[in-house]
């Protein structure tokens, strides 16, 4: 919305210079994007009249012009083919620096003194194009006069950039309301209307109207005007329309758009000898019904859209643009003159839909006040008669049958100023509230009952009225305090848990990937799923955009091989990722699929491997899962050896969790690895996150630091190649005793010294204790205790014994 500041003088004495408006239309809630000096670069233009001219005694081209500008004679010469005595022209005097940057200085051309320049219309910035001979201005110019006075430049427009809870303000009278609530003791000036009563005629001789659907088109009068002529506007109002952004046409036209800035009331006039039968139809479109519009472009309508039709055909497309058919032109003499209230979100759709946006669609579908429908009617009317010659027929009709009913919101003081953090009394709510022209229905015991106006739309319930007070009250005057934090709920337990799950995952050296939830049945082929395997039960959606993406995923794994393949094909050497996401599987019952929580990872080319058994990448990830359990306080898990349709059967372990199996670790089958032309040994875990949060437990204990010496010893055994070293590991840890602080696997052989069926286990134990330094004796007879325990339950034999 462009603002002229001349033209909002018209409606309220400002208080403020142009720089200060632009300040307070932005803290009252109307933010300025831009404010623009129309004369900016010509301020300093004056008018000048040519009293005498003389040919130039040295040039043919040039002649010698004495301009009186007011309060002296200049001498300028020229060469400019269109001057005449007595022609008022624009006068850059000495000194003055034109738009183009030119500064004009005192010269002498051909040996005669040139004190200014006269001035064309592209050397001022007034056109693109260039201009053949100087600017000539009318006779009503007067010399001396600065040239932006008269030119109408001598203004400020403010670009406001309006949300749409200020359509209010798309009209000059909107915005000087607003103006109006913040300062004393000044009023809305409201808009002359003195229509001549000497017509006797009636309106309802002229024409009928019908409103089909009141539901759409709510209020709906018309006027006529006839004996209209058809010419230009007046100068200020075209210099009124221009700031605004608006292409002056004709009178009648302009005076529509006019009122449109004015009331933020569209308006549409029609030539009224185009209506047939005199009667006028607000009516849905019908199937299949066209219609010209005013930019020469035929719609195609449906039932959904409004329009205003006469007896025979559509005539105008309501709310949006009018039609060709009954365009105003340079032979209209009589005036069909609309003005109605349609609805907003029919507006808005017939608009989108047709791709048809206009300043009048802008604001209906934003809401126009259905009060001031008859006044800004009235005040085109009042126009007319004055500058288009127009005679008013007497009346109006008024189609309006469901009236405003005003919305009553009642308000607490108590709580107004709880949620602005300032002291009002209902006294105080009272008046900056009326002052935005809001009616006060009562006021008592911190309670104040208001009315809101019907150009007020966007005011529903209390909090649009306690914004309203801020705005009067002043955004900058409420005191800057920090809140109270009350915290409201948290994150739930899983989404904890995924939160460490990623950071662990990240720290260990993995990068996170996120991959599409939806799979095709190719994406499993290559895993050689049994018939019966889980990862079968499919979700399959119901309108895929192809099979690739037609099933939901029933794992996380295929989406990680492939990740690690295209990048494998790519001369990536080394990847570790991971991926935390939901799988989905069938089931019947109300709910068509069941979901779960899944973390998954894969790692190739891990360069890596203390046990020099090319299993670099499975190690790597299985050191990765025991680092995470520890992390999360899980020590009940256990890896032992499993098979997988799409893992190496040698080289994959199921994961445990208090005796149920809670995931897997393995490397991928090596004709898998070779298809998709991964890094040898590439290996994949994936974990059920649902039953990896019931273990949790993010308790630390903490202990001092050790004051006594620790002991190491060494262990060799003996046992049988099926037996897995977790176990032995894990039966030390919980049987041997406090005094037994650290257990670590340092070496596996097997080879001609080992008898066959059997593999040897090398140890270090570290033995310390809190309160004393160890003996002998007692390490002893605990390392007695361990062999045993070995030989007990795995009938392990010391190693060279």
């Amino acid at each position: 919305m462009k603002v002229s500041y001349n033209w909002l003088k018209r409606y309220i004495d400002l208080s403020y210079t142009p720089e200060e408006l632009d300040y307070v239309l932005t803290m009252a809630g109307l933010e300025v994007d831009s404010m623009e000096y129309l004369g900016e670069g010509i301020e300093d233009i004056i008018i000048g009249e040519i009293e005498k001219i003389e040919e130039h005694p040295n040039a043919d081209k040039l002649v010698i012009c004495q301009l009186n500008t007011g309060d002296e004679l200049l001498q300028i010469v020229t060469g400019a083919p269109n001057v005449v005595e007595g022609a008022r022209v624009p006068v850059a005097r000495t000194g003055v620096e034109l738009p183009n940057g030119m500064k004009i200085k005192k010269t002498k051309l051909r040996g005669e003194p040139s004190n200014g320049m006269l001035c064309s219309t592209d050397e001022l910035g007034l056109s693109q194009e260039r201009a053949s001979g100087i600017m000539i201005l009318g006779e009503q110019a007067v010399p001396g006069e600065k040239l932006v006075k008269y030119l109408g430049l001598d203004d400020y427009v403010f670009d406001l950039d309006l949300t749409p809870n200020y359509a209010r303000c798309l009209g000059m009278l909107g915005i000087a309301r607003e103006l109006k609530s913040l300062q004393e003791d000044v009023k809305v000036k409201r808009p002359e209307i003195k229509i001549n009563n000497d017509n006797k005629e009636d309106i309802r001789d002229y024409v009928s109207i019908e409103v089909m659907d009141k539901e759409l088109c709510p209020r709906y009068t018309g006027q006529i005007i006839k004996n209209v002529k058809i010419g230009p506007s007046p100068e200020w109002m075209q210099q009124n329309l221009k700031a605004a952004g608006i292409r002056p046409i004709n009178n009648v036209v302009d005076i529509t758009n006019y009122v449109l800035l004015e009331y933020n009331q569209p308006l549409h006039a029609f030539d009224f000898d185009t209506i047939n039968e005199k009667k006028i139809i607000v009516r849905r479109a019908r199937s299949g019904e066209k219609l010209i519009t005013l930019d020469d472009q035929e719609r195609q309508l449906n039932e959904e859209m409004l329009v205003i039709a006469d007896t025979k055909e559509a005539v105008g497309l309501a709310g949006v643009m009018g039609g060709a058919n009954s365009e105003v032109t340079e032979d209209t003499s009589t005036i069909f003159l609309e003005s109605a209230y349609f609805n907003p979100v029919n507006i808005r759709k017939t608009a989108k839909k047709l791709g048809l946006p206009s300043e009048a669609s802008h604001r209906f579908e934003r809401g126009i006040d259905i009060e001031g429908v008859v006044e800004a009617g009235r005040r085109a009317a009042y126009l007319m008669q004055e500058y288009a010659g127009g005679e008013v027929v007497s009346g109006i009709i008024d189609i309006y049958p469901e009236p405003y009913q005003p919305l009553e919101i009642v308000l607490e003081t108590d709580y107004v100023n709880n949620i602005l953090g300032i002291s009002l009394t209902a006294k105080d709510i009272s008046q900056m509230l009326n002052k935005l022209g809001f009616l006060i229905k009562g006021e008592n015991e911190g309670l104040v009952k208001v009315a809101v106006p019907s150009y007020r739309n966007d005011v529903e319930r209390e909090a649009d009225l306690i914004e309203e007070l801020a705005r009067v009250y002043g955004y900058n005057n409420i005191p800057v305090t920090v809140p109270e934090s009350k915290q409201q709920g948290g994150k739930t337990s899983q989404q904890s848990l995924e939160d460490i799950s990623r950071e662990l995952m990240i720290s260990a050296g993995l990068d996170e990937i996120i991959n599409f939830s939806l799979q095709g049945k190719e994406d499993y082929e290559l895993f050689r799923l049994p018939e019966d395997s889980r990862l079968r039960e499919w979700v399959r959606i119901k309108n895929p955009l192809n099979e690739s993406y037609a099933l939901m995923r029933t794992s996380l794994l295929p989406g990680i091989v492939e990740l690690l393949s295209n990048n494998a094909k790519r001369q990536i050497d080394r990847m570790a990722v991971f991926e935390i996401g939901n799988v989905f599987f069938r089931q019947v019952g109300e709910e068509p699929f069941q979901q779960e929580l899944k973390l998954a990872g894969g790692s190739m080319g891990y360069p890596e491997d203390s046990w020099q058994s090319a299993a670099a990448d499975f190690f790597y990830l299985k050191g990765v899962l025991e680092s995470y359990f520890s992390r999360l306080g899980i020590d009940s898990f256990l890896f032992k050896p499993a098979r997988q349709s799409f893992l190496h059967p040698g080289r994959t372990a199921s994961i445990e969790l208090d005796g149920g199996e809670i995931g897997y670790l393995g490397e991928l089958l090596p004709a898998i690895i070779t298809e998709l032309d991964l890094k040898e040994r590439t290996a994949l875990f994936q974990l059920d996150l649902t039953a990896v949060i019931k273990a949790v437990n993010l308790d630390k204990k903490y202990s001092k630091l050790p004051k006594y010496p620790a002991v190491e010893r060494d262990l060799a055994i003996l046992v049988k190649n099926e037996i897995n070293s977790g176990e032995i590991l894990r039966l030390l840890k919980q049987e041997a005793g406090d005094i037994l602080k650290k257990v670590e696997i340092f070496d596996l052989y097997e080879g001609d010294q080992i008898p066959e069926g059997l593999k040897s286990l090398a140890f270090k134990l570290l033995f310390q204790a809190e309160d004393r330094t160890l003996r002998d004796e007692e390490v002893n007879e605990l390392f007695n205790k361990i062999l045993k325990l070995l030989r007990d339950s795995f009938s392990a034999e010391i190693r060279g014994n």
